[in-house]
């Protein structure tokens, strides 16, 4: 069964490990090994993802109480933004991703309208997951240009 609950700082090496297994996988063959090495370093890093927990919403999905799955939502600017949406490999595919979506969307302040993510253009698998979950190309988003490699998406939570 999964379960999807707050993260707590104590959950800070366990929610790392997640991130350092799922993206060497998520992202080997759609960029360079020496982003997907700075990425590690400066978005798992243990403050990076206390920071996280801390000043955002951070929630952490379970199976047989070992976390296998993370998703963290944050502000940029007048918009919520959901910076991670993880699961161990031997974990996809059985509803840890859409139970921590479901989870991160009930966890936003009352009233929000929109959810933004970014993606990279050439990640099929994260834009299938996020277009069957609803989302769609953004129509407003922050002033951020991401360049040529990553798309803005959009889900709008007034008819989701």
């Amino acid at each position: 069964m999964i379960t999807v609950r707050r993260a707590e700082v104590g959950d800070v090496e366990a929610i790392r490990r997640i991130g350092l297994t799922t993206w060497p996988v998520a992202y080997g063959g759609l960029v360079s090994d020496e982003f997907i090495t700075d990425g590690l370093a400066q978005w798992w890093s243990p403050e990076a993802v206390e920071r996280g927990i801390r000043n955002g919403i951070t929630l952490v999905a379970a199976e047989d109480e070992q976390l296998v799955g993370i998703v963290g939502l944050g502000r940029e600017g007048d918009f919520w933004v959901m910076w991670k949406l993880y699961v161990l490999p031997d974990h996809q595919r059985n509803g840890v991703g859409k139970a921590l979506l479901d989870s991160a969307v009930r966890a936003l302040p009352e009233g929000t309208t929109e959810l933004l993510l970014d993606v990279l253009v050439g990640n099929e698998q994260a834009i299938g997951f996020y277009r069957a979950n609803g989302f769609g190309e953004a129509q407003k988003t922050p002033d951020r240009d991401l360049g040529v490699e990553l798309m803005w998406m959009s889900l709008d939570l007034q008819t989701a």
